[in-house]
């Protein structure tokens, strides 16, 4: 990669204040024009374009890894794959890294998450990873209220004591797939470890026409009824607000 995309990289990662995100393609990759306007972490199903969350990879299955950026340098900014030089694995994930980004996840499930680190023109990025029995399967996305995916976002599902008994990342454009067991009757949204591209109002989502804060006691969102190894929508995307300075969001209202 030449000159020009190096210093655009460490430009981008100025902006956003973390370097932290993804995985790529060792050679395949292309160039871009930039600047860049993201560079993100996508965990594909290897052969296909489908984005999933990389802590709940199911066992047995493949996915590829690739770090992408869209490209604000070329008109209809398009989505390019970056060059990666180097990828590491630490942890115990219940998996391999192979060379090239493909990750194998194991026969069986692990109980701790692993860290995937790829190097990009001297950068680092990196992401979670973890292989988990699929139970039930929810599918879903998060986004803001103007419409744009937000990534790094957690999904908690909770029973009915308000126990976290499952988690799941929003993934690249802001989907959303994770496996949870049947008991699992409501979920929240962590923010904590948001990506720091987006600027939030605390803690408030709109999920099936209703506003939600986990900061308010028990003001969480309702899941679908699940069946184990089934999977099943959410009843509508879960909808952020960005932070504005003249309108804040209305007041809770889905809250039981």
């Amino acid at each position: 990669m030449s000159t020009i995309i190096r210093v655009l990289f460490a430009l981008l990662c100025v902006v956003l204040l973390a370097c932290g995100g993804g995985g790529g393609t060792t050679g395949g990759g292309t160039g871009g024009v930039g600047p860049f306007s993201s560079i993100r972490l996508e965990a594909h199903l290897d052969g296909t374009t489908t984005i999933i969350d990389p802590t709940n990879i199911f066992v047995g299955e493949k996915v590829k890894f690739k770090l992408t950026a869209i490209d604000g340098g070329v008109v209809g900014n398009p989505r390019i794959t970056l060059n990666v030089t180097n990828w590491s694995m630490t942890g115990t994930p219940g998996g391999t890294l192979a060379s090239n980004g493909l990750y194998s996840g194991s026969a069986t499930a692990s109980s701790s998450t692993g860290t995937a680190t790829a190097s990009a023109e001297g950068l680092t990025f990196t992401t979670g990873v973890r292989v988990v029995q699929p139970q039930a399967v929810i599918t879903g996305r998060i986004r803001l209220t103007t419409g744009q995916g937000v990534s790094k976002l957690q999904i908690q599902a909770l029973d009915v004591s308000a126990n976290i008994v499952a988690t799941g990342l929003s993934g690249a454009d802001g989907v959303i797939r994770m496996s949870l067991p049947t008991n699992a009757t409501k979920f929240n949204v962590d923010f904590s470890i948001a990506d720091p591209t987006f600027l939030y109002y605390i803690r408030q989502f709109v999920y099936s026409g209703k506003n939600y804060s986990p900061g308010v006691a028990g003001c969480v969102a309702p899941l679908p009824t699940l069946t184990n190894l089934v999977t099943t929508p959410l009843a509508s995307d879960v909808a952020i607000y960005q932070a504005s300075p003249t309108f804040p969001p209305p007041p809770p209202d889905g809250c039981s």
